[in-house]
């Protein structure tokens, strides 16, 4: 899996820089922000995933993310929680078929450090990585040059057994994501 995304990222960078020799690079249409995670199901999700991408035209933009996540999960059957502190990050796609809504995917590779707490004692306590793929749609407002806001929710479609976004169940998990974005070199107004 880290053959795959490793490739997906260099192809994915290629065609950015491809993309920009034809076209040519364009300040006004370079972005930052971040966005928050907040999530309630059996458990609890924080995150922020700080963001920096490319309005390649009306309707695609691209980049890479940063994720940081906290989330806890507890059982229905049994005084337990597991905890786990995600840190990870990949390459983001989102296209704008009409205004005001978006389909995208990020790949994510995360490093996850995680816990279990029995009975107020912790039991276990382990670290290792797991790939995600999140695909979803959301809506917001996009004003090239100027600012983003977004609103989405998106699934791991590849469902690692250890990704943070899979229950105890193997359930997909839903991601709720809200971001902020600005353009870096916002448009003049001309009157």
């Amino acid at each position: 899996m880290k053959k795959f995304s490793f490739i997906m990222a260099f192809l994915f960078f290629n065609l950015i820089v491809s993309a920009q020799e034809k076209k040519g690079y364009k300040q006004e249409q370079l972005f930052i922000g971040s966005g928050v995670n907040l999530g309630f199901f059996n458990g609890f999700v924080l995150g922020l995933n700080p963001e920096i991408g490319y309005s390649f035209n009306k309707f695609i933009d691209a980049g890479v993310a940063i994720n940081f996540s906290y989330i806890t999960q507890n059982y229905t059957n049994a005084p337990v929680t597991d905890r786990y502190l995600t840190v990870g990050g990949g390459p983001y796609l989102r296209i704008w078929p009409v205004n005001m809504l978006y389909l995208g995917g990020q790949l994510e590779y995360n490093r996850i450090s995680y816990s279990q707490k029995q009975s107020g004692t912790v039991e276990n306590r382990v670290g290792y990585n797991a790939p995600s793929l999140l695909v979803g749609g959301g809506y917001g407002s996009r004003f090239i040059g100027q600012s983003q806001f977004y609103t989405s929710i998106m699934v791991d479609v590849l469902k690692d057994p250890k990704s943070p976004y899979v229950g105890q169940f193997n359930r997909s998990l839903p991601v709720f994501r809200t971001a902020f974005l600005f353009y870096l070199r916002p448009k003049k107004n001309r009157n």
